[in-house]
């Protein structure tokens, strides 16, 4: 099994080099496209779809490498209070004999501090089982993600086959105890098939399939702190559902098995006078599979079944105004999950998540280019515990504003600033948690993170860049991103609080970015 995902890596990095055969005349293009909002938000439309490959700019090929902290008390219970992550990213397109290419490599390196109640990759955020304690650890992450894409169009340019895969392996240890290695992978294909009806209108169908597996095994450096009474932070828990989780002495390993299909379908439509407008839904069905590593009476063979329904919808209208070029976005996300609990051998736990976002940005070339983008979003979550009677629910509103500009200067240099605003509003939750069912977990996890969930607060944030050329007038850039969260206003909640969500949250980006 090692060697075949092997030569899968070797074939996504040797397509990753194809697609970034550099062309010394598109390096100037290249840095000028990612200053074009409008034009810029269509490729990360395009991206990861390979229905849309040949419809990415040819030649536009960077690398990227940055550090990002991040730190503050004002996020979710179970994220880390301080996050170090560093990272390297390339990826390109081109076309090679009527074939066009795409390919993107990515690497993070990530330090956390100071994470609770949650051995998790974070690749899996709603799963209903992990393993996890109440006393502080420090993690480090490394994390690696390929993707390749490939399209041709056949038949006098009537019928475009396309394939896509990515691949995601990732390596997670805590350091300090409770000590948590997990380990996770994660492999994805998909291939399209469009037949083009008119000159200007094309519609396609594709289909999905993944697998992957996650393992968790949690054990202790120091043997007095495995059962440690007097201390309980270091007790390690199971915690399925949403509720106060059980504590696991002995045999602390299991894996997670995942398979998914799904289908998509596509329409893209293009004309001078129009524009040009393109459509991409998928439908995405998850199996999970929780094994206990070394069945016992107890827990048995299995914890959970977990299903997982993704529903994926995008439109994207892009048309050239003049000196102006404005582009139009619409995305709606749903999210369902249920499992089916080996322990009450019935369904124990629901996950639902909504989001939707309509976006407009206009960009204007020149001299100097301005950006201008205004944005709507609706985030909603609900999770349920049957067993424990728990239903806790949010819906926020967040409306946002921005501006950018970016000015030439002599020598092929430019100067750029871009600065966003966005203020996030409650508009609409439940909070069902028996008083009875509130032991430790829930008067942190649970009352924290409805707090957090509940919170009007504002989101601002501020980049800046500079751009030159260099070795062999490579466009080189140096780019810095910051990004401030406060709270305005919590919810009151008249319980039993052992943790409130801090006021603010801050990030600070610094990267090193080449494009050629």
């Amino acid at each position: 099994m090692k060697k075949i995902y092997s030569i899968v890596l070797l074939q996504c990095c040797t397509l990753a080099v194809y697609a970034q055969k550099i062309d010394s005349t598109s390096m100037l293009q290249s840095r000028l496209f990612v200053t074009d909002s409008a034009a810029y938000t269509f490729y990360n439309f395009a991206k990861n779809k390979s229905f849309f490959t040949a419809t990415m700019p040819d030649g536009f090929n960077t690398l990227s490498i940055g550090h990002q902290l991040t730190k503050g008390r004002f996020m979710p219970y179970q994220e880390s209070s301080k996050t170090n992550d560093t990272q390297f990213a390339t990826e390109g397109k081109t076309t090679l004999s009527g074939v066009a290419l795409w390919g993107s490599l990515a690497y993070h390196k990530i330090k956390e501090d100071s994470t609770r109640w949650a051995h998790q990759t974070r690749n899996n955020p709603t799963a209903p089982m992990y393993f996890g304690s109440g006393r502080n650890v420090n993690y480090e992450r490394a994390i690696y993600q390929f993707n390749a894409m490939a399209q041709r169009n056949m038949m006098g340019n009537n019928l475009p086959l396309a394939l896509g895969i990515d691949y995601r392996i990732g390596d997670h240890f805590s350091t300090n105890d409770p000590r948590a290695k997990l380990g996770d992978y994660q492999f994805n294909m998909q291939a399209s098939l469009g037949y083009r009806l008119s000159k200007g209108l094309t519609l396609g169908l594709g289909a999905r399939y993944g697998y992957g597996e996650e393992g968790t095994d949690v054990a202790y450096k120091n043997k007095q702190n495995e059962n440690n009474t007097t201390q309980m932070d270091y007790i390690t828990h199971i915690i399925n559902g949403y509720g106060d989780p059980i504590p696991i002495e002995i045999n602390r390993v299991f894996r997670n098995e995942q398979s998914r299909k799904g289908m998509d379908a596509y329409l893209t439509y293009e004309s001078p006078r129009f524009g040009t407008l393109a459509w991409s839904g998928t439908y995405l069905q998850e199996t999970q599979n929780f094994i206990n590593r070394f069945p016992d009476k107890k827990n048995g063979q299995f914890y959970n079944d977990y299903d997982l329904t993704t529903y994926h919808f995008e439109l994207v209208w892009k048309k050239k105004l003049d000196t102006y070029q404005l582009l139009l976005l619409a995305n709606y996300d749903n999210l369902d999950g249920q499992d089916f609990s080996y322990a009450v051998m019935a369904n124990n736990y629901l996950y639902n998540r909504e989001q939707w976002g309509i976006k407009a940005v206009l960009s204007k070339a020149g001299k100097t280019s301005f950006n201008y983008v205004i944005e709507l979003k609706k985030d909603g979550e609900e999770r349920q515990d049957g067993l424990r009677g728990n239903l806790v629910a949010y819906n926020a509103i967040k409306p946002g504003l921005g501006f950018g500009f970016s000015k030439q200067l002599p020598g092929n240099q430019s100067f750029g600033v871009n600065v966003k605003g966005i203020f996030s509003k409650n508009i609409d939750d439940q909070f069902i948690v028996p008083v009875i069912s509130q032991g430790t977990f829930t008067k942190t996890v649970i009352y924290h993170d409805y707090l957090y969930n509940t919170a009007d607060y504002f989101s601002g944030s501020f980049q800046a860049d500079y751009n030159f050329p260099s070795y062999k007038q490579i466009q080189t850039g140096i780019k810095l991103g910051l990004t401030y969260n406060e709270a305005i206003q919590f919810k009151r909640l008249d319980r039993e609080l052992l943790a409130h969500p801090g006021n603010q949250r801050f990030s600070m980006s610094l990267s090193l970015n080449f494009y050629f």
